[in-house]
């Protein structure tokens, strides 16, 4: 059986029944008979389902995870669908639009660099400004502007005229996968594997059955637990946004939803920075440091980012509680269970919660246990024990690929969900381990703090002011330009300046 809501009142409250298709003649006599009281308010009920069919219908339309199961390029093939611009549209508007700044950036900014034999420093500074333009004007996705990186160096010679075009190539290539490309694809799939064992769609069970939807208490359970999360997964916000989506389908307030939205996004963020696996940016951070000689253990890099990100994650929800406020802000209480509220609630908010929160559920079977239990280890390992396994296996890319080997060669994952991984990631790692061999080669960053100490505003400027500076200027730049390119151009060069000018 499936439920049917149906307006009930004037006040557009809910009327939540189950019919069954077996009803037979006397059911049906028996509507005739006794018309339905558009103004009756009944306390809604809910029935087993006829059979299994129905069972299992009714467990895909509740469950978060009939979202997840559809693949990713599907998704985005039935999202753009509805929108799609005729192709003589698209080149005209390619043409007009992308046309100039893609001659500027790959035609005319190469040859002034080879024509005016300008020294490696100036046409890596050149390359970035040119990534920085594709990137502004959207001239094509951030990946393939990342993939178009190496193109450009080999194209502008970034290495100077001494190197001959075969040499400079073959090394900005040799350069676009490293160890940290292969920690990203590991914690694509240790993402994966999370999704596909349920972790999160059992979360968010537990807390239905503890927490009303709409309350406080959730809104800030989900924000440490997306934390959390976003701490070990990549992308992990994707599969809690997963999670959430037919939560918010329950005829939630707008405020309630606004909150929950941007809830998950601030503490997606700010679980991005716990630990050196958390994102691609801090991967990327850790590989630029390893360059220049600067280790930092896992307790220390906690000990910073720890507190920040908590501190964070409370901050934003004490302020989307008081910008968003809902109607049972004030009376809110933590229920021993949710079947609790039936008797206290007319409106059928709490039944739905309820079959919510059980629809969800998973049987696991032996092989998702031992894969969870594998795929917790390789996080430990990876982070937590990198140090210590450094003399049994080496670098903790190593335990990342193992991770890649055991899910797909055992069987647990298929090759299907192996295409459906975010590969476009993995292509904004290697622009940006390309971007910072570039800048390594041609000592940019050296160059940039030998003029920056003999300014003289920097010359007395301490070390707190100098970091407030940095700060000031990388907020609105991440911000209107986004991570992932402030990773690409400006780590490359921030990273070395600060170890060659402390």
């Amino acid at each position: 059986a499936s439920p049917n809501v149906a307006p009930t009142g004037s006040h557009g409250s809910l009327d939540l029944g189950m019919e069954a298709d077996t009803g037979g003649a006397g059911g049906s006599a028996a509507s005739d008979a006794a018309p339905r009281q558009p103004k009756t308010v009944r306390h809604p009920t809910i029935d087993a389902p006829a059979s299994d069919e129905e069972a299992e219908h009714f467990m895909r339309m509740y469950s978060p995870r009939s979202f997840c199961s559809t693949p990713a390029p599907l998704r985005r093939r039935h999202l753009s669908s509805a929108t799609e611009i005729p192709e003589e549209l698209q080149w005209r508007q390619f043409l007009t639009l992308k046309g100039p700044p893609l001659l500027l950036v790959a035609v005319l900014l190469p040859l002034c660099m080879r024509t005016f034999g300008l020294e490696p420093q100036a046409r890596c500074a050149l390359i970035m400004v040119g990534v920085l333009t594709l990137s502004l004007f959207e001239v094509m996705p951030l990946f393939c502007v990342a993939l178009f990186i190496p193109v450009m160096g080999s194209v502008s010679a970034v290495f100077g005229e001494a190197r001959t075009m075969m040499t400079t190539s073959t090394i900005l290539l040799g350069s676009f996968f490293n160890q940290t490309s292969f920690l990203v694809l590991g914690s694509l799939v240790i993402n994966a594997v999370f999704a596909k064992c349920g972790i999160l769609d059992l979360l968010t069970s537990t807390l239905l059955r503890r927490w009303k939807l709409q309350s406080k208490s959730f809104l800030l359970v989900i924000m440490l637990c997306t934390m959390a999360a976003c701490s070990v997964l990549c992308s992990g916000s994707i599969v809690v946004l997963a999670a959430l989506k037919p939560l918010m389908r329950q005829g939630l307030e707008e405020s309630c939803i606004k909150r929950l939205l941007l809830g998950v996004a601030f503490a997606a963020n700010a679980g991005s920075v716990l630990l050196p696996i958390s994102s691609t940016t801090t991967l990327i951070t850790l590989s630029l440091l390893r360059d220049f000689d600067h280790r930092l253990s896992l307790w220390s890099w906690i000990f910073v980012s720890g507190p920040v990100a908590l501190l964070s994650t409370i901050i934003c929800w004490w302020s989307l509680v008081n910008l968003f406020p809902a109607e049972e802000d004030v009376d809110e209480e933590v229920l021993r269970s949710v079947e609790e509220g039936f008797e206290e609630s007319e409106r059928p908010q709490l039944l739905r919660q309820w079959s919510m929160s059980h629809a969800s559920e998973l049987v696991m079977t032996d092989g998702h246990w031992i894969m969870l239990c594998l795929t917790c280890l390789a996080v430990l390992g990876m982070t937590v024990f990198a140090e210590t396994l450094e003399p049994i296996l080496g670098h903790p890319a190593i335990v990342a690929l193992a991770v890649v080997v055991i899910a797909f060669g055992s069987g647990f994952m298929s090759r299907d969900e192996f295409l459906t991984l975010e590969w476009d990631l993995l292509a904004i790692v290697g622009g940006t381990n390309v971007m910072a061999l570039m800048v390594r080669e041609t000592a940019l960053a050296a160059h940039a703090s030998v003029l920056l100490t003999q300014s003289t505003f920097f010359e007395y400027l301490p070390f707190w002011p100098l970091l407030v500076l940095v700060i000031s200027f990388l907020l609105p730049f991440g911000t209107f330009c986004g991570h992932s390119l402030t990773a690409v151009l400006i780590l490359p060069l921030l990273v070395p300046l600060g170890a060659t000018g402390k």
